[in-house]
């Protein structure tokens, strides 16, 4: 049986994180506690959370001697599932591109659909961290996002660099014509569509009749609502999440941090509660939970059953992992580690 294909078409850049005691106010210098460079981008984090929660990390095999004399190591996976997973995104001809390109096959991501971009810097976001709240306050520079437009995404095919996916996951990061434009294309093909919608902002509204799923948290909901983040809380949770449903949406989620995740479906509501870990760094936890909760849909899709609530849980488990850890990929895990997670923990 072929693999289901997960196309994830979004942003690669390089995260700049500087943690500090607090954020200085306008023009006061203050030191920093910590500086790292990492890769990231909410396209790329989703793609290799979707690969990594949907296998157990990746063990060296010896095999036996070939004829000839020499030998080689096989890298092996297993999974609940068979799911590839495609990287469809644009980086710039400058020192990031072989590193992006390294780490996405580590992972075992599919990078036929990296566009190298000439004369033009890959994409950079600067990152702040808050010590004691472990907040984060993030400034990006688009660079090679801004190659995609909406012409790149007219056909089925083109939503999966080729081939036609079984899901396609899009955040707004890059232009939000050429995404409103993939919602389009798929939702014509009949092709599942998964829309994290962050960073936030209006999208035409003939757009949701076509998004399978709407993942957003407590901000992007206010602002695709067109309510004051104010207005978001417990008793509104309900109202909001059905607004997305009568634009069309099929299934909603709305993420709530530590508190878990809020959904909603034709066949009901309900509160997923999250899990109390230790918090080391938020960067990449949406993006993390967007690619577990992707290949936990394709998979009981697969199975011929779709439970919501099964996979927010598990979304809300690989998040909680990634939290616990720093840097934004360095936090995803893999299946066994959230195997390993649920043995422990009781919901």
């Amino acid at each position: 049986m072929a693999p289901q294909v997960i196309a994830v078409i979004g942003s690669l850049m390089a995260n700049m994180m500087m943690v500090t005691d607090r954020i200085p106010d306008g023009g006061e210098t203050i030191m920093a506690l910590e500086y790292i460079e990492l890769l990231g981008g909410k396209g790329c984090n989703a793609a290799v959370a979707a690969y990594r929660t949907s296998h157990k990390r990746p063990t060296e095999i010896a095999l036996p001697k070939l004829k000839r004399s020499d030998s080689f190591q096989d890298v092996r996976t297993s999974s609940n599932g068979d799911i590839e997973v495609r990287m469809i995104g644009a980086i710039g001809d400058d020192h990031l591109e072989k590193k992006f390109k390294k780490v996405l096959q580590e992972d075992h991501v599919d990078i036929s659909g990296l566009v190298t971009v000439p004369n033009t810097r890959s994409s950079v976001c600067f990152v702040l961290i808050e010590n004691a709240t472990r907040e984060n306050r993030i400034l990006v520079t688009p660079n090679a996002l801004s190659y995609w437009k909406p012409h790149h995404f007219l056909r089925a095919e083109d939503l999966g660099n080729g081939i036609r996916p079984d899901l396609v996951v899009a955040q707004l990061e890059i232009c939000k014509e050429a995404v409103e434009q993939m919602i389009e294309t798929a939702g014509k093909a009949g092709i599942d569509f998964l829309l994290n919608a962050a960073p936030a902002t209006p999208i035409n509204p003939r757009t949701y009749e076509n998004i399978t799923h709407l993942i957003v948290n407590e901000t992007e909901a206010s602002i695709l609502s067109g309510r004051s983040l104010d207005e978001l809380c417990q008793e509104t949770w309900r109202l909001v999440t059905q607004e997305f449903l009568d634009r069309g949406v099929k299934n909603v989620v709305l993420t709530l941090g530590e508190k878990g995740a809020y959904y909603a479906t034709s066949d009901g509501h309900g509160h997923i509660p999250g899990f109390e870990v230790e918090v080391l760094d938020t960067t990449g936890a949406g993006d993390t939970f967007t690619g577990t909760y992707a290949s936990d849909y394709l998979q009981q899709k697969a199975g011929g059953s779709w439970d919501i609530k099964s996979a927010i849980l598990r979304a809300n488990k690989a998040a909680a992992l990634a939290v616990s850890k720093f840097g934004a990929q360095e936090g995803i895990p893999w299946l066994d580690e959230i195997e390993a997670f649920e043995a422990k923990t009781r919901y």
